[in-house]
This record gives C-alpha cells, sequence and structure tokens, in this order.
C-alpha cells in the first residue's frame, strides 16, 4: 500500500462510517459481541431496524470527527519492527495520553498477519488498517481487513462494504492493563512509544494532486497525514527474524539479540514509561547453527567374531 492509497482508503471509510452502513453492519452482529455487550437485555430479541435505532449520535464519532482523524501510514519496515515490538510491550495501565493522537488511523505498507492480533485463530485474514478512538472511559479499536467492496451477506443481512471493513474490536478501560501482543491496541501502544523514539523518523509524503483533491471531496485534511519509518530498515527484518526463533525455541550460533522494552522512570513526571533498547547481533554469522543433542542407542543384537589367526 503507497501512502497515495491510504489517502483514498481513507476516503472511502470515512464515507461509510458516516452512513447507515455503519450501523447496519453493527445490527448485523458484524463485530461480534458488540452489540449484545451494549445492550444485553435489548439486543437478542431486536429487530435490524431496532437495533440500529439503539446506536444514537452520542453511541457514535460524528462523521467531523473521522474526517479531522489524524491519518499514520506506517512504511514496511516499521510494519515488522511494530509487529516485533508489540509483542513485549510492558503491561503497563493504558494512558489517554500515550496514543499519537486522540482518534486516528493508521494504515500498514504491508498486511499484518492476523496472528499478531489473535494468537489460536492464525487463518484470519491479514490486518491492512486499525482505526482507534480515545472515550471518556477508554480506547476503542478495530482492526479492518481488505476485501473487495460491494454487497455482502453478514449473518443473513445483507451490507454494503468497502474496500476495507472492520473485522475485530478492541477496547481497554482507562488505566487498565493491557496484556502485551495479541490485539490492535498493544500494536498501537508500541507505534506510539516507538515513533517517540531516535529509532524513528516522521514525515509528511507528497501527495499527488489527483489524490488530494479526492481527500478534498472527502472534507479530509491532508494535512493530518503523517508517516512513519525506521531510520536503519535493516533492523525490522533482525527483530521480525529473531521474535519467529524465540517462538520457535532456536537460539543460531549467529543471531539477533532482540531489542526489549525498559519500563523506564521518569522523575520529572514521576511516572514510568516504556523505552525501546535495540537489538544488536551476537555470536558468529559465518557459522552454521548447533545441531540439537542427539541420543545414540548401540544395539547389542550382533554376534561378534573374533579375528582371523
Amino acid at each position: 500500500m503507497t501512502p497515495a492509497d491510504a489517502i483514498r482508503l481513507k476516503a472511502a471509510m470515512t464515507g461509510w462510517l458516516g452512513s447507515d452502513h455503519w450501523t447496519r453492519y453493527l445490527a448485523a452482529d458484524g463485530l461480534g459481541d458488540y452489540g449484545k455487550m451494549a445492550w444485553p437485555e435489548r439486543w437478542p430479541s431486536a429487530t435490524v431496524q431496532e437495533r440500529m435505532a439503539l446506536f444514537t449520535p452520542d453511541d457514535l464519532f460524528p462523521l467531523a470527527a473521522w474526517q479531522n482523524a489524524d491519518t499514520v501510514y506506517a512504511d514496511a519496515a516499521m510494519c515488522d519492527m511494530v509487529t516485533a515490538a508489540a509483542q513485549t510491550f510492558p503491561q503497563q495501565r493504558v494512558r489517554h495520553d500515550e496514543f499519537l493522537a486522540p482518534i486516528g488511523f493508521l494504515f500498514f505498507a504491508k498486511p499484518v498477519p492476523s496472528a499478531a492480533f489473535v494468537s489460536s485463530r492464525p487463518d484470519l485474514p491479514p490486518v491492512t488498517a486499525i482505526t482507534w478512538a480515545c472515550v471518556d472511559d477508554g480506547v476503542n479499536a478495530f482492526t479492518w481487513i481488505r476485501q473487495p467492496p460491494g454487497a455482502y451477506d453478514i449473518n443473513g443481512i445483507t451490507v454494503q462494504l468497502t474496500a476495507l471493513f472492520p473485522h475485530l474490536g478492541y477496547f481497554v478501560p482507562w488505566d487498565s492493563p493491557a496484556h502485551a501482543g495479541t490485539h490492535s491496541i498493544s500494536i498501537l501502544r508500541a507505534l506510539s512509544a516507538l515513533a517517540r523514539q531516535p529509532l524513528t523518523r516522521e514525515d509528511s509524503p507528497k501527495i499527488h494532486q489527483s489524490v488530494r483533491a479526492i481527500a478534498r471531496n472527502a472534507n479530509i485534511r491532508p494535512e493530518s497525514f503523517r508517516r512513519i519509518a525506521l531510520r536503519r530498515p535493516e533492523i525490522a527484518a533482525h527483530e521480525v527474524a529473531a521474535a519467529r526463533a524465540a517462538a520457535e525455541g532456536r537460539t543460531p550460533a549467529g543471531h539477533w539479540v532482540r531489542g526489549h522494552w525498559r519500563n523506564q522512570y521518569y522523575a520529572s513526571i514521576e511516572e514510568h514509561r516504556p523505552l525501546w533498547i535495540d537489538g544488536f547481533p551476537r555470536g558468529d554469522f559465518s557459522q552454521p547453527a548447533p545441531q540439537p543433542n542427539r541420543l545414540l542407542i548401540a544395539h547389542g543384537d550382533r554376534t561378534l567374531r573374533s579375528p582371523e589367526p
């Protein structure tokens, strides 16, 4: 995905979020138990129209909020880096000020495997984007997957979908700890923390006039678009390979020592904040990986003959 693709997708997504298709999708249980958790008594027996009516303007973000939301684009190396870093993010309480913006869109230059979000369901499609919104009682995030736009049957209800549609929702209340790794908010927290550290850089890529016209027609602020990239993109592949080797229990002779988070205390604010410690190479990369220990068993069922005189 290019930065121009991200703006085109945001234009389509904001239009969809501001339409009845979004509430119809929720009414069809497109996000699982999202409605049932909000209205446990009324939801199960309500019709589609009754469910849609439950979503008042106070329950949904207005279209203008999504149009003005920040747009963050993670380049290909950053996608790998944040996927690896999120797996070990400190289990700290979620704070309102730790995210890149109160509300926003995060687009991945290359889709992130679903295993980074739901470890028990590796068969799910890869994730192309995340939207998040900070509300009064916590932060709400959705993962979005890609498929051709059109009308789809969602649990027996026909819903019009764009090229991206929300697939999984995750909510964490403020001041509650969030487990690392397998959900969208962990990815957002890791990216937000990495973006504030020297190993990353941020810029606003040039956007063609035709794409700017799409943004204007959708009432999107092009100046809210920013790209986050690694200053040394080559380290991302090492981090992903090291994370994979650790998950498989392997330690090659020459290997990359994974970067890690330090729960750093800052006396000026009297709080702990996550600080990323860079990884580094260790060992002899010219040697093959050590072979696992083998157990050799000698069988004594053969007859030994004495040598000839």
